[in-house]
């Protein structure tokens, strides 16, 4: 037996890690897409990009777990099926409880995965997220820049955008410097137009009005180019997490109570979310490994249609859910275990089926 169950678990790994990296990639498209405009337009290097993407990953991975490995584990088991092997380890003398005894490892190990990841590797992927997209928009303001935005997170110059064209440079710039004297009234610089270059923004028919300390105009004049340099104020950031989505599960516990009330809903039903998912890898795994269990001669294309739209229901109804939540329609409990509830009487269902026929 401890062959066999060696022999299943190694011929579930492929078809897991290839339907998990799949859901990945489906679920990473808009963030991509949206990243392709910070590489083509704004300058931001595919590295930079790349190291952006990666702590998008594990967040990502915890929904398309479940996912994957019961779509993984439907594959293995179809394979079996079209060859017979699940007919040969029937008729060895194993039960459908002890096929099925391997794949409930994996879905305890994936359950136990996707809580390390929430309570341990997505928090500090946020803080890297914040941290290094912070980075960048300092180092290359541009990152950030959008029309009729005002951006202050500057060392020495807060600077109002009114137009950007699709080469990426700026219109109708207005920068205003900070002075270390915050009794003064700040010196303004206009442009008609701006790019970025060296940490820099270099304005085009620029014109500078400085004040008195009464405020009236003291002094202006113009320039055919100006460049500014923007000093990055960076290293001494402290980042914190302030993202509901971003906190552990033993963080949203001890913080609850911390928080303003209109803040507790959210809590709450991210807390419940995030258990839901964990726990969704068992009935999913039995779903699967139930629904491609069979004779060779069955087809299974209307087992893979079932799937799917058991996939796709599972996360339509979760997200239904956690709005209805959040609108106050229904309790955060009720609204992301709901689903759960329905894949666990599903699975118990298949199961029975399985084991009174043998196969």
């Amino acid at each position: 037996m401890k062959i066999i169950n060696k022999y299943i678990l190694d011929e579930l790994k492929g078809p897991i890690i290839l339907a998990v990296f799949v859901f990945t990639f489906i679920f990473l498209l808009d963030i991509v897409v949206a990243m392709m405009e910070h590489i083509i337009v704004k300058g931001i290097s595919i590295f930079d990009v790349l190291r952006l993407l990666s702590f998008y990953i594990p967040p990502i991975l915890t929904q398309t777990i479940p996912i994957g490995m019961f779509l993984g584990i439907m594959i293995c088991f179809t394979k079996f099926s079209r060859n017979s092997e699940s007919v040969a380890m029937i008729s060895t003398g194993m039960s459908i409880r002890s096929i099925l005894r391997p794949i409930m490892a994996i879905a305890i190990g994936a359950a136990i995965f996707i809580l390390f990841l929430q309570e341990s590797i997505i928090p500090r992927s946020f803080v890297k997220l914040k941290y290094v997209g912070t980075k960048i928009a300092y180092e290359n303001p541009v990152f950030q820049l959008k029309e009729k935005t005002f951006i202050d997170n500057l060392d020495q110059y807060s600077i109002y955008v009114d137009k950007v064209e699709s080469d990426g440079k700026a219109k109708n710039i207005i920068a205003f410097e900070k002075p270390e004297d915050k009794t003064k009234f700040p010196m303004v610089l206009t442009g008609e137009e701006a790019f970025w270059k060296d940490n820099s923004i270099v304005l085009k028919q620029s014109q500078f009005i400085s004040f008195d300390e009464n405020g009236k105009k003291n002094l202006t004049g113009t320039f055919d180019e100006k460049r500014v340099v923007l000093t990055p104020y960076f290293e001494n950031l402290n980042l914190k997490i302030k993202d509901v989505e971003a906190l552990s599960i033993t963080d949203l516990v001890k913080n609850i109570r911390k928080v303003e009330s209109e803040e507790v809903l959210k809590y709450k039903i991210e807390i419940f979310r995030k258990l839901a998912l964990i726990f969704s890898t068992v009935p999913l795994a039995v779903i699967g490994f139930c629904l491609s269990l069979g004779h060779h001669r069955i087809s299974k294309k209307y087992s893979f249609v079932l799937a799917m739209i058991i996939i796709f229901a599972y996360i339509i109804f979760l997200n239904i859910g956690i709005v209805m939540a959040s609108a106050g329609k229904i309790h955060p409990f009720i609204a992301t275990w709901t689903p759960n509830v329905l894949l666990y009487f599903l699975g118990y269902k298949l199961y029975k089926a399985k084991e009174v026929r043998g196969i």
